[in-house]
C-alpha cells in the first residue's frame, strides 16, 4: 500500500502443564516474538508520505528520464511550494529495527488444605530493541536537504513481575465464602544507547556505517529503573446464589513517586441482588433472569507519569556559553521538577441490571459515573521561567453515561440458528475543576505551529476545540463594510467580498483571540456496534459493524488543501467550492494568494461531523463434515474467508473518519485503515 514498507513478523509460544500429584502442579508459558520491517512516516504535517502525494503537483513525474528522481517541474518550480518527491522519499528508506522479545513464565500451585490454595507466578520479559536508519541526501528540487545523516540506538528492557497469591474458598449451607488476597512485585530495568553522525561522502550502502561518518556525536546512554509493589484482598460472598457481595482492598506503591507521595490505599465495593430466584418470581416462566448490581471504588492512576516528571536529569542542548558568548555544546534541564506529584485517582459509581426473558432476550444495562482527581497534567511553562514543561496534579474530570447491551439468540436445535447483538454507549466527558490558579491548558497538538485549537477548560469536554465562529461568507463588498461595531468602525476591515464573516463573540467590536468559542471536541453523542451471527449445517457467518454519532473532526488538512495563501501545493477537489460571483454558494472563502482576512486561521470551518458507521468484520467458514475428517483422523478443519473494513458510511471529507482519542481529534492526513481479505484454514490434529 505504501512503498518500500513491510513488516517481518514470527510468534512462538509453548504452553505445559504438569500435575505432579494430587496437592501439586507446575506449569510455564514461554513465547518468543521478532519483528522487523520498514515503516516509512505517514504521520508529518510536512513530509508525511500521504500529504506529499497529494501536494506534488499533478504535471510531476516521479523519475527522471535517467533513472534518477525528479524534482518539481517547470521553469519555476519554486511555485509550488516547498514539497518532498513522496516516491523518492519513500524508496529511499534505509530503515533496520529488529525487536526482540522473550517471555518466560513459570508457575506453581499449591493445594495447602480443602478450600485453600497458594499460587507462586513468576513472569520475566527481555525486550532487545536496535535500530539503525540511514537518511540520504535529498536533493531534487522541492524541499532539499544536502546533507546526509546515520542513527544507531540500541534498547534493552528487564520486566520481572512475582505474585503470590492465597485463595481459600468454602461453603457452609447455602453460603459460599472466596477469599483471595497477595502480594505482587514489578520491577522494569531499561538501558539505551544513542549515537549518530553526518556528513558521508559515499552514500552507498556498504559505506553506510558510523566509521565513514566526517562528523560524529558523542554518544549518550541512559538508564531507567521503575518499581511497583502491591498488597491486596478479594472477599466474594455468595448466599444462594441470591445475594452476591464483593470487597477489595488494596494498597500500591510506586517508585516514580517521592516517598511521602508514594503509597496510597484503595477499595471498592460491589453487590448483586438475583431478583429472579425470589420466590415471587421463580415461578415466572417468560423472566429467565434479573439482577440488579452495583459498585463504588477508588482506586489510583500513573498512566501519564514519566519518572523524569519528578525528578528530571540534565539533556544535551546547544546554547551560548562564556564571557563572549559563543555556541557551544552542554546539558541543562528542560523540564521543572515537581516532588509534589502523587496518584491521580478515579471514583466510580456503577448501576447495574441484567434481564432476560423468553428463553432468547436479554439486555445487560449500565449507568456510572466516574471522577478522575489530581490529574496527571503537563502545562506549558512561561518564557521567563526558562524551562519548558512542568507535570503536575490538576483538577477534576467527570465522565458518566450508560452502556446498553441487547441479545437475542434463536433456538439452538435446529439447522438453523442465528444470534442478533447491539451495544449503545454513551459517555458525557466534563472538566470540573483544574489546578489552582489554572483556568485553561492550552493543548501542543498542532498542525504545522498554524493551527493549535485544543484546549482544557473548565466547563468543557477535555481537548475541546477552541475556535473563530464563522457566520458565513459575505456576497459583496458593501455587505463586508457595513459589518461595523457600535462606533461605526468595520470589525473585520480588511474583509472583501467571498471572505469569511466571523462573529465578534465578545461584542468588543473587532475580531481577535478573545472571540473564539468552545465548538465541540472529538467525544461522540453516543456509539454503537451491531453484529449478526448465524449457522446452517456445517456453515457459519458473522457481520460486525461498528459506528460513532455526533463526534466533531478538526480536518486540519484543509488549511493547505484548500487555501490558496502559503504554499502553493495542489490542492484538493473541494477548493473548486469556493466562493465566486458565479458561485455564491460556495461553502469554501475566495480564492486569495494573500488571505488578508485570514480565513484560514482557526475556526469552524474546519469542524466537521465526525459520524460514521464502518463494517469492520464479514466471515464466512464452512466446517468439513465428521464422517470425512474422521477417515483421515483429523478433528475440526474449518476454511473461512474474511473481510475488514469492508465498507465505511460518513460524511467526513477527510481520509479516515476514526481518528480516535490519540491525537485529540485533529487530523493531519492520518494514514486510513486498510481494507484487508483474508483466507484461512483451521486443522484441529
Amino acid at each position: 500500500m505504501v512503498l518500500n514498507t513491510k513488516t517481518q513478523r514470527y510468534n512462538f509460544r509453548i504452553n505445559s502443564e504438569h500435575q505432579i500429584n494430587p496437592w501439586l502442579k507446575v506449569g510455564e508459558n514461554l513465547s518468543y516474538s521478532s519483528t522487523n520491517g520498514n515503516g516509512a512516516n505517514t504521520s508529518s504535517d510536512y513530509t508525511g508520505a500521504l500529504l506529499s502525494a497529494i501536494y506534488y503537483p499533478t504535471n510531476g513525474t516521479p523519475y527522471n528520464a535517467d533513472g534518477s528522481f525528479a524534482g518539481l517541474p517547470g521553469p519555476y518550480p519554486g511555485d509550488y511550494g516547498d514539497i518532498i518527491n513522496p516516491v523518492a522519499e519513500l524508496m529511499r528508506i534505509d530503515l533496520n529495527n529488529p525487536v526482540n522479545v522473550l517471555v518466560v513464565n513459570p508457575y506453581i500451585n499449591i493445594q495447602l488444605a480443602k478450600g485453600l490454595m497458594f499460587r507462586s507466578n513468576l513472569s520475566i520479559t527481555k525486550s532487545n530493541n536496535r535500530y539503525k536508519n540511514f537518511t540520504p541526501r535529498r536533493p531534487e528540487i522541492g524541499k532539499p536537504v544536502m546533507s546526509n545523516s546515520l542513527v544507531e540506538r540500541a534498547d534493552e528492557s528487564n520486566d520481572i513481575l512475582a505474585e503470590q497469591v492465597l485463595n481459600y474458598k468454602t461453603t457452609f449451607g447455602a453460603h459460599q465464602l472466596d477469599f483471595t488476597g497477595g502480594y505482587t512485585f514489578q520491577k522494569t530495568k531499561s538501558t539505551s544507547l544513542y549515537t549518530s553522525g553526518t556528513g558521508f561522502d559515499d552514500e552507498s550502502k556498504q559505506y553506510r556505517y558510523l566509521n565513514n561518518a566526517n562528523t560524529t556525536q558523542p554518544s549518550e546512554s541512559g538508564y531507567r529503573a521503575t518499581a511497583l509493589a502491591s498488597l491486596f484482598m478479594r472477599a466474594n460472598y455468595n448466599y444462594n446464589e441470591k445475594y452476591l457481595l464483593s470487597l477489595i482492598g488494596r494498597r500500591d506503591g510506586s517508585s516514580m513517586l517521592k516517598e511521602n507521595n508514594r503509597y496510597r490505599n484503595y477499595y471498592s465495593i460491589s453487590g448483586g441482588w438475583a431478583l429472579k430466584k425470589e420466590d415471587f418470581l421463580s415461578s415466572v416462566d417468560w423472566l429467565n433472569e434479573l439482577k440488579l448490581r452495583g459498585s463504588y471504588g477508588v482506586l489510583g492512576g500513573l498512566a501519564r507519569l514519566n519518572p523524569l516528571d519528578v525528578s528530571p536529569l540534565l539533556v544535551r542542548t546547544t546554547s551560548y556559553f562564556g564571557e563572549k558568548p559563543t555556541l557551544q555544546n552542554g546539558y541543562a534541564q528542560n523540564v521543572l521538577p515537581n516532588e509534589d506529584l502523587r496518584w491521580a485517582e478515579s471514583k466510580q459509581t456503577n448501576i447495574g441490571l441484567d434481564l432476560g426473558i423468553l428463553n432468547g432476550l436479554s439486555l445487560v444495562a449500565d449507568y456510572f459515573v466516574k471522577e478522575t482527581n489530581n490529574m496527571i497534567l503537563t502545562r506549558t511553562l512561561p518564557g521567563t521561567a526558562g524551562l519548558n514543561t512542568q507535570t503536575i496534579n490538576g483538577g477534576l474530570v467527570k465522565d458518566k453515561g450508560f452502556e446498553l447491551g441487547l441479545t437475542y439468540s434463536s433456538a439452538k436445535n435446529k439447522d438453523f440458528s442465528y444470534s442478533i447483538n447491539a451495544t449503545l454507549t454513551k459517555l458525557t466527558n466534563n472538566v470540573e475543576a483544574l489546578a489552582p490558579g489554572l483556568n485553561n491548558i492550552a493543548v501542543g497538538t498542532n498542525f504545522r505551529n498554524e493551527l493549535a485549537p485544543l484546549t482544557i477548560t473548565v466547563g468543557q469536554p477535555l481537548y475541546s476545540y477552541y475556535v473563530l465562529k464563522t457566520d458565513g461568507i459575505f456576497q459583496s463588498q458593501a455587505e463586508a463594510d457595513g459589518y461595523k461595531n457600535a462606533n461605526g468602525q468595520k470589525i473585520q476591515p480588511n474583509a472583501k467580498a467571498g471572505d469569511f464573516k466571523f462573529v465578534d463573540m465578545d461584542g468588543n467590536g473587532s475580531i481577535g483571540p478573545e472571540d473564539r468559542y468552545y465548538a465541540g471536541s472529538a467525544y461522540p453523542d453516543f456509539s454503537y456496534g451491531l453484529s449478526f451471527n448465524a449457522n446452517y449445517k456445517n456453515f457459519d457467518f458473522n457481520i460486525f459493524a461498528q459506528g460513532v454519532q455526533g463526534n466533531k473532526l478538526f480536518n486540519a488538512v484543509k488549511r493547505t488543501t484548500y487555501s490558496a495563501s502559503g504554499p502553493s501545493y495542489n490542492k484538493l477537489e473541494g477548493i473548486l467550492d469556493a466562493w465566486s460571483p458565479e458561485n455564491p454558494n460556495g461553502k469554501v472563502p475566495i480564492i486569495s494568494s494573500s488571505d488578508a482576512n485570514g480565513n484560514f486561521n482557526a475556526s469552524d470551518f474546519y469542524i466537521e461531523d465526525g459520524s460514521f458507521l464502518r463494517i469492520r468484520n464479514v466471515t464466512l467458514g464452512y466446517t468439513l463434515p465428521k464422517s470425512l475428517t474422521d477417515r483421515y483422523k483429523l478433528g475440526n478443519v474449518r476454511v473461512y474467508a474474511t473481510t475488514n473494513n469492508l465498507f465505511t458510511f460518513t460524511k467526513y471529507t477527510g481520509f479516515d473518519p476514526e481518528i480516535g482519542m490519540d491525537n485529540n481529534g485533529l487530523d493531519v492526513g492520518r494514514y486510513p485503515q486498510a481494507r484487508s481479505f483474508i483466507f484461512g484454514l483451521n486443522v484441529n490434529f
